[in-house]
């Protein structure tokens, strides 16, 4: 048995916003500045969640908000949780000595806790792919019937240790994220917590198909030809049933990567070999929120479509004769019913989903 699976509600915490719709008026309105982090004796731009307090009032202030955006849930709802650092930012506040759990995975009790929760859950730690490991698995157990209704929540909160790895990595901007822009030089980090409730039922949105790959061309960048990312949004297309001449909006990877870039516009023009559709990227608007990115920029356009509009690409200005394609400069009306979402990870992980219009 094959069941559609529907998109019954999202919720979104972010640098540009705390709810899915005030994200998507600031991306119209034009994004917000990064604020910036400090790692040893150098500055980076970065995109951080407002609050303070202890680490753990934090974030159980934020799914606290991310809770009211959903509104009542089933204490049986499954759990699927999706991140790069858990409770990373915990143990470094924790003072010496720390006896840590058995896995960074009992912090997902944590986390249903505060979302009310008492039903099965799972973690998915796979570096940027985290959020659609945890909505394909969702998803497929929908679709199969095994279940009709669940929660995939995204999650990057604040820790020293990811900053840090990314920026001894050499991988980071120190100055401003630009997607697919000929000046691109590096990653400007971000944190978010979003989160998709899954349904049987019929919704507004439909997943209509996601995968999930790996291109093994190196350890650290993707393969430059683009053609694992090129599988899976064909992968992805061909379990929604469509023609790529039938997306209305594709919502790039797009960090500001000089390799990843080129590699995600190679892809693109594999799969698109004539005109392609309006090109979109969230990076430069809240950050990359690495294991929480797919969710919460899923959450993100979605509310953008809702609303009726495509915003600029923030960060974009110049365009690379290398790549040859440009994302949105200025914002526009647009009634989309299809659109494709594509995830490039660290360390290969690749990654594309189609969503669909019901009505």
């Amino acid at each position: 048995m094959t069941r559609p699976v529907g998109i019954a509600a999202t919720a979104l915490v972010c640098a540009a916003g705390s709810t899915p719709a005030a994200v998507a008026a600031t991306l119209w309105a034009g994004a917000p500045m990064a604020g910036y982090r400090s790692i040893g004796d150098r500055i980076f731009p970065f995109y951080a969640l407002a609050g303070g307090g202890s680490w753990r009032d934090r974030a159980a202030g934020i799914f606290a908000e991310i809770a009211s955006q959903l509104g009542p849930l089933p204490a049986g709802l499954p759990l699927f949780f999706a991140s790069s650092s858990y409770q990373m930012g915990a143990f470094e506040a924790a003072p010496a000595p720390l006896n840590l759990p058995l896995a960074s995975g009992a912090f997902i009790g944590d986390v249903a806790a505060w979302l009310g929760l008492s039903g099965p859950c799972r973690g998915f730690a796979n570096a940027c792919i985290s959020g659609f490991s945890a909505l394909a698995a969702a998803r497929a157990l929908i679709a199969a019937g095994w279940l009709d209704d669940a929660l995939v929540v995204g999650c990057e909160l604040p820790n020293a240790a990811t900053p840090a790895g990314f920026a001894a990595l050499e991988l980071l901007s120190p100055d401003a994220c630009r997607p697919f822009d000929a000046r691109r030089n590096g990653l400007v980090l971000g944190e978010a917590v979003a989160a998709v409730r899954l349904t049987a039922a019929p919704a507004r949105w439909c997943l209509a198909g996601i995968a999930t790959g790996l291109d093994a061309y190196s350890p650290t960048s993707p393969d430059p030809t683009g053609g694992p990312l090129a599988a899976v949004a064909v992968d992805a297309l061909e379990q929604a049933k469509i023609a790529v001449t039938d997306l209305d909006v594709v919502k790039l990877q797009a960090a500001g990567s000089p390799g990843a870039d080129l590699a995600e516009a190679n892809a693109l023009r594999r799969l698109f070999p004539d005109t392609l559709p309006p090109l979109l990227s969230f990076k430069a608007a809240f950050g990359h929120t690495l294991g929480a990115s797919g969710i919460a920029e899923l959450a993100a356009l979605l509310a953008c479509l809702d609303a009726g509009c495509l915003p600029p690409t923030a960060g974009f200005a110049e365009s690379d004769p290398e790549i040859g394609l440009s994302p949105t400069r200025e914002g526009r009306l647009l009634t989309a019913r299809r659109a494709l979402l594509n995830v490039v990870g660290f360390g290969g992980g690749v990654a594309a989903a189609v969503v669909e219009r019901s009505a």
